[in-house]
């Protein structure tokens, strides 16, 4: 907005109510003409300083203006540039044409429509401010790891930091060590996509996690095993010296705390709490052992609230009202999808034993309850 008075200035609404005041040029020309006899050096270098900071401030502003202008041509709404803005404000001096256009075309041409590349954007700014080689090198590199432009969007969608990564560094040399030990490519997708920071470690420290799991008795052919890697690599020897110290503490072996392991290494990421609480309701309820628990390890990894208890509840009333129903295996009631739980085991017998439908959602709104407290 250009205001007629002697002090000229433009002022650019920028993010809201903020304004930022830039001093006008003709104000100094016209200043310079009208005191030209009387002009000192001093004076002088000191109108030229004042010319220069207000052609840097208009150029700011013009490749901010031009910024704005490539955001909303590419999708984003002005509630994601603000989101942008508040950020990385120093993305909106950067050189649009040079910085900015040419990496969303390159997302855009990687198969990221306007919504996915909007939220791709917002959720990490900082990818724009990486070199277009950078991303290209790093995408490309993903893209033969995971096979497929939607399988890259699908996993960078939860890790945007890995564009800004060096992967020929840790990804490279990684994968030749999952290789080397006789891990399928399929495995090794599914290491990258499921827990990317795992692979990205810095490769002596992978390499250890990698002989560890395979020490322990993993089949590099399983699936299991990119999931031991994953649990490894991001537990300290002291961490994980005090996971096997709870279950020693709840009476298992550590042969027992192994094959837990094996079965299901997501186990040891669990709180000490939540452990205590699955190991007390399996032993007192189903009278478990921990060679039968940790033949069962998956089970230590469903939610305690939201699948054990409620369908602990309908096992309950159906062993104690049909006789039939004593032959049920419980483990193979939670690991059941919800449809089909439903469909099998409380609206097939909800007309004789109403109750079970009501014991069901009574548990699960406490579950609800206890995670909206």
């Amino acid at each position: 907005m250009l205001c007629s008075h002697r002090r000229h200035a433009i002022r650019l609404c920028f993010g809201g109510n903020h304004w930022l005041p830039i001093t006008y040029l003709g104000f100094l020309q016209d200043e310079s003409r009208s005191n030209s006899k009387t002009l000192t050096p001093t004076s002088c270098l000191a109108a030229s300083a004042a010319i220069t900071c207000a052609e840097t401030k208009l150029q700011t502003v013009a490749k901010a203006e031009s910024i704005l202008g490539i955001l909303k041509s590419h999708g984003l709404t002005e509630t994601h540039i603000g989101i942008i803005a508040s950020k990385l404000p120093a993305l909106f001096n950067n050189h649009p044409e040079k910085y900015v256009t040419p990496k969303l075309e390159f997302f855009l041409a990687a198969g990221y429509p306007g919504p996915a590349l909007a939220k791709l954007i917002t959720r990490d700014p900082t990818i724009l401010t990486c070199s277009l080689k950078r991303l290209a090198s790093n995408y490309n590199m993903i893209r033969t790891v995971l096979g497929s432009d939607s399988e890259v969007a699908v996993s960078v969608a939860r890790s945007t930091w890995i564009f800004r990564s060096c992967l020929e560094k840790t990804i490279l040399p990684n994968i030749k060590t999952l290789s080397d030990h006789g891990v399928a490519g399929a495995n090794i997708a599914r290491l990258f996509k499921w827990y990317p920071r795992a692979i990205t470690i810095r490769p002596c420290r992978f390499i250890k996690s990698v002989s560890l799991v395979k020490n322990m008795g993993f089949d590099p052919s399983k699936a299991s095993f990119v999931q031991g890697v994953y649990v490894l690599s991001g537990l300290t020897p002291a961490t994980w010296e005090r996971k096997m110290e709870l279950y020693r503490s709840l009476g298992w072996s550590e042969e027992e705390t192994i094959l837990a392991f094996k079965k299901s290494p997501l186990c040891m990421l669990h709180s000490e709490e939540k452990v205590r609480k699955l190991v007390d309701f399996f032993v007192k309820n189903l009278n478990w052992d921990p060679f039968k628990m940790a033949s069962q390890a998956t089970l230590l990894t469903l939610h305690f609230e939201r699948r054990i208890l409620p369908r602990y509840a309908v096992y309950s009333i159906l062993t104690r009202n049909r006789p039939a129903a004593k032959k049920l295996n419980f483990p193979s009631l939670l690991i059941m999808n919800e449809r089909l739980f439903l469909e099998r085991h409380v609206f097939k017998y909800v007309d004789q034993l109403p109750e079970l439908l009501e014991a069901y959602n009574s548990k699960l709104s406490l579950a609800e309850a206890k995670l909206e407290s």
